[in-house]
């Protein structure tokens, strides 16, 4: 199969850094996310990359892509010409869409450049295309195009569409990675873009769950007063990846997902095979329960996990509540994967808050896994965020540690006091403060 990799890309400007500048910080989430997914799809050496955007030519009644080449863009709409992106087509591929979607009797509509002419089109690529591939060929990424449209079309025109290039991808000879560009609400917060609606934030709910689960499908029955209350332009491209993906069992992942700025921006890739840090942490326990001994680690891992990285593994009950959690700050195996491996068991079977994990109960447990970056000393309190950042208080030997973003903690305040209670500190003695950053697997 041919179909390597697809995924799903935010595309505000604002994230390229000769736009963004200091900006970028109040959305660092999904900078870091689109970084790692150019390295990931650095990994797949690809030989070409299927956009779909909202912000091309759009029609009422078809999909489009361009056909000619170079294929030329900038960010001059955002007042930096000077950033700018060409790419070739990957003729043959673009070739074959064009014949099959003619076969099928596809709503599709070629674009060469005598078609932008006469339709009145700018024959450049947009920042829904440019976007994504700024940071995929950041990471080295640097292949041929086919930048396709989405179309006004139903939910189920759009989905056949996506299965009709499911077909024509599988028989390329070559490796074919696809991106969804789109960003979620536009409606989040008061003097968002499109304006307030408290559905917004339900939407993006909805679509992340079910990008999250991987069954792409369940788009096709969102409520539709829902979808236009919404405000959103990522639907549509996520339909047509529904069609690309169908029945192939790509498993997904979510990288990231915030609305700093009233957009929802949400990150996530789908893959064949890979395999996961929670997904890794239940197989060494269910190995545990049934051998009892240490499993070694697959035989081919994927590069994050060959590295060296301190690394939590929680465990929680169906309702939320936890059932396990034990890790390493700094690493103390030769590479991720057994740091995740053994810190699983410890988590399982070694917490002295709880019994150890039963047979009988693993297949309703939840893993994530958090990996370490290098804790950071800080000076002052102003320096944490307890959604940002995970926090260690010292005194002498003492030591307590606290991951970020954790349900029920509400402040900074309160992270370092649980923090403290964790290590046996008194709530008013004065401890030295450090922080750190995690990158969290969550259970798919």
């Amino acid at each position: 199969m041919s179909l390597e990799i697809a995924a799903f890309a935010p595309h505000p400007p604002i994230i390229i850094p000769e736009i963004g500048g200091g900006e970028r910080e109040r959305v660092w989430k999904t900078v870091e996310s689109m970084e790692e997914l150019g390295r990931i799809f650095s990994e797949k050496d690809l030989d070409v990359i299927v956009t779909i955007s909202p912000h091309g030519p759009v029609f009422s009644d078809v999909v489009s892509g361009f056909h000619f080449s170079p294929l030329k863009g900038s960010f001059a709409a955002f007042g930096n010409p000077e950033v700018n992106m060409t790419f070739e087509l990957e003729e043959e591929l673009s070739k074959e869409i064009e014949k099959v979607m003619e076969k099928e009797k596809k709503p599709y509509r070629r674009l060469k450049e005598e078609d932008c002419r006469r339709y009145r089109i700018t024959p450049e690529l947009d920042h829904g295309v440019l976007v994504p591939l700024f940071f995929l060929k950041n990471q080295g990424v640097d292949v041929p195009i086919v930048p396709l449209n989405m179309g006004i079309l139903t939910f189920s025109e759009l989905i056949e569409v996506g299965k009709t290039l499911q077909r024509i991808f599988v028989d390329f000879p070559g490796r074919v990675g696809v991106i969804a560009s789109g960003d979620l609400s536009h409606r989040l917060s008061k003097g968002a873009p499109a304006g307030y609606s408290p559905r917004g934030e339900e939407f993006d709910k909805k679509v992340m769950g079910i990008i999250e689960k991987g069954d792409l499908q369940e788009l096709k029955d969102l409520d539709p007063s829902l979808v236009e209350k919404a405000g959103e332009c990522g639907l549509r491209p996520l339909l047509i990846l529904a069609g690309v993906l169908s029945k192939l069992g790509m498993g997904s992942r979510v990288l990231s997902y915030e609305g700093p700025f009233g957009v929802g921006y949400g990150v996530a890739y789908f893959c064949k095979g890979k395999i996961t840090p929670p997904g890794l942490a239940r197989e060494a326990v269910k190995n545990y329960l049934e051998k009892k001994e240490i499993m070694e680690p697959p035989s081919e891992l994927p590069p994050f996990l060959k590295k060296m990285a301190g690394a939590f593994v929680s465990i929680k009950k169906p309702d939320g509540s936890l059932r396990g959690c034990i890790g390493t700050l700094e690493p103390t195996q030769e590479n991720l994967a057994l740091e995740i491996i053994r810190n699983a068991i410890q988590s399982a079977f070694k917490d002295p808050r709880f019994p150890a994990v039963r047979e009988d109960e693993l297949e309703n447990l939840n893993f994530s896994v958090d990996v370490m970056h290098p804790p950071e000393p800080v000076e002052s309190i102003d320096q944490l965020d307890h959604k940002k950042f995970g926090v260690i208080v010292e005194r002498g030997e003492q030591k307590g540690v606290l991951l970020p973003d954790l349900e029920g903690i509400d402040s900074v305040e309160e992270q370092i006091e649980i923090a403290k209670m964790k290590a046996g500190i008194g709530g008013n003695s004065e401890v030295l403060l450090k922080r750190f950053r995690v990158e969290r697997f969550i259970q798919e």
